[in-house]
């Protein structure tokens, strides 16, 4: 009793923190996705009219196919590029705790500033244009463009968070027992060989998290869209949750937006089942 009073205790501020901010706002969301509600006059009830609407709005369509997009260019980058990283890390080499962290660096830097400073790269006279016209390229309008301003911002979302998924597979590769790599090497299997048959097996369950993972944070991520293209040109780069925050502060439809982040929040939670469903068949 005296200790799960303690537990208790501790476990209390956290708990309240989450009704506060969290399940609170949560059900009046979800209340307020039923309602015509724009802050400034009184709530009318609609019913499913706001779900219904999105399914019909051009905008909001658009929207869901630019966040599978994006999701197609970030996630698939995300759960291969970090294996790869992690091996090379992971090997016992003189000031391999530097390279580590120079991967690991850029998790460091806050959204904003990222974008930002990426954003005066892609500009038509920033440095990524010097250095392709040194090979006779010409200025390409990375920002500017519907064909390539998805890549880019996904590229952006790739090179900042490619570290933090390097430290979940880096956790994995030291559960991966030594004897089956030198068994391996006994077989005559080469470098990536051991690796792709060897250590791909045994931190699939890893696999499989960071891959829902890497999607749920593709299907929210708008601060990347807002800082560097407002949502265009022509709309290009408006993901879902883009479109409900200016449905909910700039249009001030609060009831439509809330309807939106729902429908959102089903797709994730589906997606999240979805793996919870192969984490626990891993090798089906």
């Amino acid at each position: 009793m005296y200790k799960a009073r303690h537990a208790w205790g501790f476990l209390a501020i956290p708990l309240i923190l989450l009704t506060v901010f969290t399940f609170i706002p949560s059900i009046a969301a979800l209340v307020l996705s039923f309602t015509n509600y724009n802050v400034f006059q009184p709530i009318e009830f609609l019913g499913l009219e706001n779900y219904i609407r999105a399914f019909q709005d051009e905008d909001f369509r658009k929207a869901m196919f630019t966040t599978i997009y994006y999701w197609v260019l970030v996630t698939p980058a995300l759960v291969v590029l970090p294996i790869l990283v992690a091996i090379l890390v992971n090997q016992k080499l003189k000031g391999i705790k530097i390279f580590r962290l120079i991967y690991y660096f850029p998790v460091l830097v806050s959204v904003v500033i990222t974008a930002i400073l990426w954003k005066w790269m892609f500009a038509t006279d920033g440095i990524i244009n010097y250095f392709l016209s040194l090979f006779g390229v010409d200025p390409i309008s990375w920002l500017l463009e519907t064909s390539t301003v998805m890549p880019a911002l996904a590229f952006v979302t790739v090179w900042q968070g490619f570290g933090y998924y390097m430290l979940f597979y880096l956790a994995a590769l030291q559960g991966v027992p030594k004897d089956l790599y030198e068994a391996s090497e006994l077989d005559g299997a080469s470098f990536w060989q051991k690796h792709l048959y060897v250590t791909v097996p045994m931190i699939k369950p890893m696999i499989f998290f960071v891959a829902v993972i890497s999607t749920m944070g593709a299907f929210k991520e708008f601060t990347l869209m807002l800082t560097m293209t407002s949502g265009g040109p022509l709309d290009a780069s408006t993901t879902v949750v883009l479109l409900v925050f200016e449905e909910a502060f700039t249009n001030l439809d609060m009831g439509y937006a809330s309807a939106i982040s729902f429908i959102l929040f089903v797709i994730i939670l589906i997606i999240t089942l979805i793996n919870q469903k192969l984490l626990d068949n891993p090798n089906k």
